[in-house]
């Protein structure tokens, strides 16, 4: 139940049961489109201020019936008997297109999960074109402007005969919206959450014009969930590339989920070898993600279990995101941002992993990092440090030429993978990895030769593949034929659009 706490406003509950104060006075509303009569979408806390925007006229209105019943039974007093409750489907193009739609700014935010189909067929309704665009086979493609693997899906969506129809993550949802009144794609396909806004108006204009959505989450689900308000994601295909998401997010009410894991980029099997690196280990990755500091903000760690984590790393153990949020006791990890708390458990953790077996390889040979300037201070001296290269240019003849490349995947994917996994086999090259449990996507018989479980193993583990010159080109070799023949990002997306035919 809303309480007013000030003149002209009041509080209330929201979809996620978080306390919300609204404003009642004219700045709340906003008109979406001039016309005839008023069209008002949300009244908010004083239906009053509607009936002096309205001027005098008869009006239109809808409102959510969570927010209506919240408000009291009073709420309604003040306004006229001329005026017309609507439902949403009352809301046909014509109705939209010949009145003055007025919004209260904040129902999205309160009730994302109502308003964001409302949204999304008023939008529609606004834009020109047919009524019924026209299908067609591409895929709708949310491309952010340094997108690492975007430009690799969209060739591959090429080869698969579903061209990428590029558009602007951040240009979503108005962008979005134009594009689907001229035609009807075959499905959305996000990265991350690329092109889909927090309230779900992106997700619900997919849905009114019949177009399936897929995420495909390449990291950690739940460091994408928490921005989104409403519930629209649990209708998605959700992919992760870490199945131990896959049970959790149907708790949360996931409706479908699919285990996709990464896949090898094509342009890494004619990488051409940087012959210098020959001799010994080569690292390419980052100390910590871009924008880290800002993303963890206001969470903290007990030292105590900090040091507990970064131990269990010294011995082989993995205190994984999911470690950290049963020690942390997180609870549910949707909606809100709580599990970023664990997020920063795993990346403390995970750190000490990629800096232990750093300290190993280059005790044992040459090492060359090429990453931040983070990495500075973490490294042991005589360790040669690069800027970072291209994904796309120089990467490929690193791992091809390397005598070794060394992984250690990130403790936030508990049975996660990374593109080294593939993109390094793909080059001809060598990889040395931590024993992360996703490895058994592949067969013993590769995984256990180039794998190990505590960071100071790596080291000796990479001295005896460079020792081997024969052994490690056999390996290599075979490698490249499995991850060929099964894990292209053709194979991953023919697998990702066969389970959408299959859903709708």
């Amino acid at each position: 139940m809303a309480h007013m706490d000030r003149p002209n406003r009041a509080v209330v509950i929201d979809e996620t049961g978080a306390r919300r104060t609204l404003a009642a006075g004219e700045a709340a509303f906003e008109a979406l489109a001039a016309g005839g009569r008023p069209l008002f979408l949300g009244l908010g806390p004083d239906p009053g201020v509607a009936v002096a925007l309205a001027g005098g006229q008869p009006a239109d209105w809808l409102e959510c019936p969570a927010f209506e019943a919240a408000m009291g039974p009073d709420w309604l007093a003040r306004l006229p008997a001329g005026w017309k409750r609507l439902t949403p489907g009352d809301l046909t193009p014509g109705r939209v297109r010949a009145a003055r739609v007025i919004f209260y700014r904040q129902n999205s935010r309160l009730f994302p999960s109502f308003w964001g189909p409302v949204l999304a067929r008023l939008q529609l309704a606004l834009l020109p074109g047919p009524d019924r665009a026209a299908r067609s086979p591409g895929v709708i493609l949310p491309r952010p402007a340094k997108g690492l693997l975007e430009p690799e899906i969209a060739r591959a969506l090429t080869v698969l005969g579903r061209p990428a129809l590029d558009i602007a993550p951040e240009a979503c949802p108005a962008a979005l919206a134009a594009l689907l009144s001229r035609q009807t794609p075959s499905a959305l396909l996000s990265i991350n959450g690329a092109g889909l806004d927090d309230e779900g108006i992106s997700a619900a204009l997919l849905a009114e014009a019949g177009v399936p959505l897929a995420i495909w989450f390449v990291d950690n689900p739940f460091h994408v969930l928490g921005r989104f308000r409403g519930g629209f994601w649990k209708r998605a295909l959700l992919a992760v590339t870490d199945d131990s998401f896959i049970e959790p997010l149907r708790r949360l009410g996931a409706a479908r989920t699919l285990h996709l894991p990464l896949g090898a980029s094509a342009h890494f099997f004619a990488a051409a070898p940087t012959p210098e690196l020959a001799d010994g280990a080569v690292f390419v990755g980052r100390s910590a993600f871009a924008g880290r500091d800002a993303f963890f903000a206001g969470c903290r760690l007990p030292d105590g279990l900090t040091d507990t984590a970064r131990a269990m790393v010294a011995a082989g153990g993995r205190p994984d995101y999911f470690w950290w949020a049963e020690k942390l006791g997180l609870g549910a990890l949707w909606p809100g941002k709580a599990g970023r708390a664990a997020g920063l458990g795993a990346e403390t953790a995970s750190l000490a992993l990629r800096a232990g077996a750093l300290a190993a390889v280059a005790e044992a040979m040459p090492l060359v990092v090429y990453g931040d300037e983070g990495w500075r201070e973490l490294l042991p001296e005589g360790v040669s440090l690069f800027p970072p290269v291209d994904y796309y240019g120089t990467l490929p003849g690193l791992y091809a030429g390397g005598g070794v490349t060394l992984n250690a995947t990130s403790l936030l994917l508990p049975r996660g993978l990374t593109q080294r996994h593939f993109d390094v086999w793909a080059a001809g090259g060598c990889l040395v990895t931590d024993a992360t449990p996703g490895l058994d996507l592949f067969p013993a018989a590769l995984t256990a030769p180039v794998s190990y479980a505590a960071p100071g193993q790596a080291g000796k583990l990479a001295a005896n593949l460079l020792a081997q010159p024969q052994r490690r080109a056999d390996l290599a070799a075979s490698w490249r034929e499995a991850i060929a023949a099964g894990h292209r990002y053709e194979h991953r997306l023919a697998a990702l659009f066969a389970r959408l035919s299959d859903d709708f």
